[in-house]
C-alpha cells in the first residue's frame, strides 16, 4: 500500500512542486506523509462537501488542484474544510500552478480538449500557443468551445478568423498582452474582467472566458488515472459543479 509521500513524490515528478509561482501554496497541506493511502479522492476544490464525499467513501487522501490552504489561517473552526480534514485524518496534497504548467497539465488538457493538439509551451509555460488547421469565423469557434466545454462563453466580439490561438486555463488574464504579443487571433482562459475585455479590443484579440471550473476540471481525471494505475490504490474524482450559476 502507497505512502502519502509517493503520491506526493509521484506528482513531484510530473509537476515539479518546485515550479509553483512565489504567491502559490502547493504541495501536502495536511496531514501525515508516512500514512499508508487507503483510497485517493480527486478534485478541483476542496469544501466541505468533498471532505465528506471522501469520509463516505473512506479516502484518507484527497489530491486538489487549488490549494485546501492558500492565504494565511487565523483561525481553524468546526467545520471548515481544513478542521474536517485533519479531525478526520484526511490528508491533502494541492498541486496548482505546478500542475498547470506541466506536460500533461492544466492547460496541456484544455488544449486537446478545444482540438489544438499541436502546441507549444512559452518560455515561462505559463501557456499554450497552437494553430487550427483550418480557421474558423468568430462564431463557429466560439460554439466550438461551448460545445466542448459545456460553458457558457463571454467574449468580446472582433470580425476576425480564428487560427493561432494561446490558452490558459482558470484566471488567465495576466498573460492576455502575452497572447496577443505572440500574434495569437484568440486568447482562450476561464475567467475575464471588463477591463480585460476592453484591453483585448484595443488589441484586436478576441477574449475568451469559457469558466474557470470548466476550463480547469477536466484535467483532474488524467492525473487520477495515472495515479490509480500506477499504485493500484482504488480512487474517484469528486462529485462537483462550478458554484457559479448563469441564467
Amino acid at each position: 500500500m502507497p505512502k502519502v509521500k509517493d503520491i506526493y513524490d509521484y506528482i513531484d515528478l510530473i509537476a515539479p512542486f518546485s515550479t509553483q509561482e512565489e504567491w502559490d501554496n502547493s504541495g501536502l497541506l495536511a496531514g501525515d506523509e508516512n500514512a499508508e493511502v487507503s483510497r485517493i479522492l480527486f478534485a478541483l476544490d476542496i469544501t466541505k462537501d468533498v471532505i465528506l464525499q471522501a469520509k463516505n467513501m473512506g479516502a484518507n487522501l484527497i489530491v486538489s488542484h487549488h490549494p485546501l490552504i492558500f492565504k494565511p489561517v487565523s483561525n481553524i473552526v468546526k467545520g471548515s474544510p481544513l478542521y474536517e480534514a485533519v479531525k478526520n485524518e484526511i490528508n491533502v496534497i494541492s498541486a496548482h500552478t505546478n500542475y498547470d504548467k506541466a506536460h500533461y497539465g492544466i492547460n496541456d488538457v484544455l488544449c486537446r480538449a478545444v482540438g489544438l493538439n499541436d502546441f507549444k509551451k512559452t518560455d515561462d509555460a505559463h501557456i499554450n500557443v497552437a494553430e487550427y488547421e483550418t480557421p474558423m469565423s468568430l462564431n463557429s469557434f466560439v460554439n466550438h468551445i461551448k460545445s466542448v466545454l459545456g460553458s457558457t462563453i463571454r467574449y468580446n466580439h472582433i470580425n476576425k478568423e480564428i487560427k493561432k490561438v494561446g490558452v490558459c486555463g482558470g484566471s488567465g488574464c495576466d498573460y492576455l498582452e502575452l497572447a496577443g504579443d505572440l500574434g495569437c487571433d484568440a486568447f482562450l482562459t476561464g475567467d475575464a474582467s471588463h477591463h480585460k475585455f476592453l484591453d483585448a479590443d484595443e488589441m484586436g484579440i478576441v477574449l475568451i472566458a469559457a469558466g474557470h471550473f470548466e476550463t480547469e476540471n477536466p484535467a483532474m481525471a488524467p492525473l487520477m488515472n495515472k495515479i490509480e494505475m500506477i499504485f493500484g490504490v482504488p480512487c474517484a474524482l469528486a462529485v462537483q459543479k462550478s458554484p457559479v450559476i448563469t441564467v
